[in-house]
């Protein structure tokens, strides 16, 4: 009896661990399809997000220090 009962509690941990990461994996793909679209800056050729680039006379900047 005491067999059966390590199979079973084996069995739901296991269950319990595969489904926790299937759901941690899923929200890490939304995250990563979510991303911005990276940019190069004219300058100094570090890459940044979009959101964050300053853009003048047609070019990307990553700072005002490149400018």
């Amino acid at each position: 009896m005491g067999f059966i009962k390590l199979i079973i509690i084996a069995l739901l941990v296991f269950v319990g661990f595969y489904l926790f990461k299937k759901l941690r994996a899923s929200s890490t793909t939304a995250e990563q399809l979510s991303a911005d679209k990276m940019v190069a800056c004219s300058t100094c050729k570090t890459h940044i997000p979009e959101n964050e680039a300053i853009m003048q006379n047609g070019k990307i900047y990553c700072s005002k220090e490149c400018l």
